[in-house]
């Protein structure tokens, strides 16, 4: 069976994406603000923004010498100048590339290698990592100095300026004129990174009218002129790039920029902007609704909150739309290879990720047969629409199980998610066939984990898996792990080996689910490891702690 969307068909224009995102439906006025810095309050008017963005890209074409089609990576986090950098690359032609700002130098030197980045534009808070990174592939010191800029302003680049250029050296006299994109439905704008359970991430090739069609069938969420947006969502993730970057400068809608989420300065921000409209992850939810710091807060402007990245409990939805009142409470869904969002629970109704969203199209199947299954029962959600990545970069064999056609020769994209449909057509995420795990929204390859692990001196076999926590409402890695002989010598070999993991991998990759000592991980007589097990071994054993805890409660 294949579902449609209830909501009415929209038009989905072949253009470039700046042409998309400067349409300007609203008649927003150049004057009025487009970005905002949090934390200083230093801004750009829409204006500002689109003229710094021309001459950026002036500046990429001409004194970076990058050509149409060159990636560009950008490591940074959010700052004041991320929309412009965005922009600037649709405006050049150029392939843009954010990588995530807490990366370690191995993980950035993978992105880099992989998208072949001809120039990278670094926050000064990550230049390090991005230089030992680059030392790994071989950049030469000239070579770091001319392909490493600065992606703030000369006053603003501390010492490092003194053997980095910034983004003065690339902000051109000329503002550059949009380049044409002949066939946007073909035509790599991004390339964004996505793990996946068998090894490192994967370049995810999203065409401009991937970006331009999505933002046409986001239609149903309204926005209105007096509208602020907060961004606290990492802008480099397709959530926050899609959402917080493109979607506001297109609907004429403020967005209050932050470097961090730290929940004090978020309440800060809404009190002080008067902000409307939030997006987040439900580790965010979570502190909105429990922590006592928000009552301190006006947050009464708040009219909508978005929760995505991974489902959001009904009971904690219900929780946080109880404590904000004002605001509608809800959740959507989406995908790196869907650009991402394909639902929205525009109307809540809790647990429900929505209906989808215009010219999308789903089926339930069976992940064994492939067979649709009948409404209501689960089984892994395929997904079709505009919206769908062209592919993985040199990832032939990887695109191909991701993306299969039937019959009619239609494409569909295999989520990896297990879901159910309701009689009124409202989508709900029950599982995940995948493995990934999902911390805080970021995706963790568990292979990449354990290959790490295996490094480890104290390691002789291992296995990885996402355990749940209540208390921070996401999950967290566990490793099982078989000691070698030198870890069976520690006296806490678990604390050596977290120790030891520390500057490893980023801190969302971080052992947080803890370390099982085991004589041995499950394996197929092949050597797969079955993780399966591990994973039912694991729920069982909080189910048991449930209880326990339920049991001496109810004794008090």
């Amino acid at each position: 069976m294949i579902y449609e969307s209830p909501h009415p068909p929209v038009d989905l224009p072949e253009c470039s994406v700046w042409d998309k995102v400067w349409a300007n439906p609203t008649g927003a006025s150049d004057t009025k603000d487009a970005v905002i810095d949090g934390p200083t309050g230093r801004k750009l008017s829409r204006g500002e923004l689109r003229s710094h963005a021309q001459r950026l890209a002036e500046g990429l074409r001409t004194t970076a010498s990058l050509s149409q089609g060159d990636v560009l990576c950008v490591v940074s986090p959010n700052s004041l100048y991320y929309h412009m950098l965005v922009l600037a690359s649709q405006c050049a032609g150029i392939v843009f590339s954010g990588a995530n700002a807490s990366y370690t130098p191995s993980e950035l030197a993978h992105q880099l290698e992989d998208s072949s980045a001809k120039l990278v534009l670094a926050h000064p808070q990550v230049l390090k990592t991005v230089l030992a990174a680059t030392k790994q592939l071989g950049w030469s010191t000239s070579e770091q100095q001319r392909r490493i800029i600065l992606a703030v302003r000369s006053d603003e680049a501390g010492p490092a300026s003194k053997q980095h250029k910034t983004l003065d050296y690339l902000l051109a006299d000329k503002e550059m004129q949009p380049v044409k994109v002949h066939d946007p439905k073909n035509t790599v704008a991004y390339l964004g990174y996505s793990s996946g359970t068998s090894g490192k991430a994967k370049g995810v090739r999203t065409s401009a009218y991937n970006m331009t069609s999505v933002l046409s069938i986001l239609a149903p969420v309204k926005t209105y002129e007096d509208d602020v947006q907060l961004a606290v969502l990492p802008l480099n993730h397709i959530y926050g790039l899609t959402k917080l970057v493109h979607w506001p400068v297109l609907w004429g809608n403020p967005v209050v920029v932050m470097p961090k989420f730290e929940i004090q300065a978020l309440c800060s921000l809404v009190q002080r902007y008067r902000g409307t409209f939030l997006m987040l992850v439900p580790p965010i939810a979570l502190q909105l609704a429990r922590d006592p710091i928000v009552d301190k807060f006006d947050m009464s402007s708040l009219r909508i909150i978005i929760s995505g990245a991974a489902p959001l409990g009904p009971e904690l939805e219900q929780e946080l739309a109880t404590r904000l009142p004002k605001a509608t409470v809800l959740q959507a869904y989406g995908l790196t290879e869907s650009s991402p969002t394909t639902h929205m629970g525009i109307i809540p109704k809790r647990g429900s990720i929505g209906p989808l969203l215009p010219m999308m199209r789903g089926r339930i199947v069976d992940p064994e047969t492939n067979k649709d299954v009948k409404q209501g029962e689960v089984g892994e959600m395929l997904l079709a629409g505009p919206n769908i990545m062209l592919g993985y970069l040199n990832r032939p064999e990887a695109t191909a199980e991701t993306l299969v056609k039937d019959a009619q020769g239609t494409t569909w994209l295999k989520t990896g998610d297990i879901a159910r449909v309701d009689e009124k057509g409202l989508f709900y995420i029950t599982d995940r066939l995948k493995e990934l795990i999902k911390v805080k929204g970021f995706q963790v390859p568990p292979a990449e984990l354990e290959a790490v692990l295996l490094e480890c001196p104290f390691v002789a076999d291992c296995a990885v898996i996402g355990v749940w926590n209540d208390d921070q409402q996401t999950e967290y890695p566990r490793a099982y792990v078989v000691l070698s002989s030198k870890g069976k010598a520690e006296s806490d070999p678990s604390a050596t080996i977290q120790s030891w993991m520390k500057n490893k991998v980023a801190h969302y990759k971080q052992l947080k689910g803890g370390i099982k000592l085991v004589d041995s991980v499950p394996k197929s007589p092949s050597g797969k490891l079955l993780r399966r097990i591990l994973r039912e071994e694991a729920k069982a054993e909080i189910e048991a702690a449930k209880k326990a805890a339920s049991g001496q409660r109810a004794s008090l």
